[in-house]
């Protein structure tokens, strides 16, 4: 533990709090804070010997204080995105090692599968994607190039209802989020039963907690990382977060 200790003290960034935004990510980040992600990224950090403090917020909120204010050391859960890791020449943020993962399918209707053999196939069709969210980047550099219509939704219960709604011909979501909603949300339990994910998952994301691109937040993923090599992930859900999304 001396060890881990010494990586945060480098640099002055002596905080012995680290402070970490988050979002409502059911089931990897329930609305009070609390989940398997939390529970991963709390023993890690405790493995480490630091106080954690986290706060949920909407998703782009939480980006933005994970960003750019001081009071807050980085964000979790988050898919890693090259052009946002400040090591690789982005702009945003340093990643921690994966603590667990996030498997990412098109929701679609059972009497109205999409074809999906490669991505050029997704070009026939109007998909959701959550407003602020990463997804898979092949999928969101066409997206960015105009190659594929989208509507964004504010949130993974939009973008089930959706597709349920015949708004759109597919929804990208992760498989355990909609599990956990269809079990636990009335309003897509009832229109549940008509959809399914194509068979072709689309990606399965590492998680990571995102560090400010400072000092402390450097020193804070050292740590995060030198203790996470301790603490075993788990299997399933129990080990996995984005996000983040992002």
């Amino acid at each position: 533990m001396a060890i881990i200790l010494s990586s945060f003290d480098q640099g002055n960034a002596i905080a012995r709090q680290v402070r970490l935004t988050t979002l409502e990510w059911p089931p990897y980040v329930i609305a009070d804070g609390s989940g398997p992600s939390t529970e991963m990224v709390t023993s890690v950090f405790q493995r480490a010997g630091l106080e954690i403090h986290t706060q949920v917020f909407p998703w782009n909120r939480a980006l933005l204080l994970a960003a750019s204010s001081p009071e807050w050391t980085g964000l979790y859960p988050e898919y890693y995105a090259v052009g946002e890791d400040a090591e690789a020449g982005g702009k945003r943020c340093i990643y921690s090692d994966p603590f667990g993962t996030s498997p990412v399918g098109l929701l679609q209707r059972k009497d109205d599968p999409i074809t999906f053999r490669s991505h050029a196939d997704l070009r026939a069709y109007v998909i959701s994607v959550v407003r602020g969210y990463q997804n898979e980047a092949r999928l969101d550099d066409m997206i960015s190039a105009g190659e594929i219509y989208v509507e964004l939704s504010e949130n993974d219960v939009q973008t089930i209802k959706m597709v349920a709604g015949r708004r759109v011909q597919a929804g990208v979501i992760d498989t355990n989020v909609f599990a956990y909603l269809a079990e636990r949300d009335p309003a897509i339990a009832a229109v549940s039963g008509d959809l399914e994910f194509h068979p072709r998952l689309l990606v399965t994301q590492n998680l990571h907690v995102c560090f400010q691109n400072s000092a402390e937040g450097r020193a804070a993923r050292d740590a995060f990382n030198a203790a996470l090599s301790h603490v075993s992930a788990g299997t399933g859900a129990g080990a996995a977060t984005g996000m983040g999304p992002n």
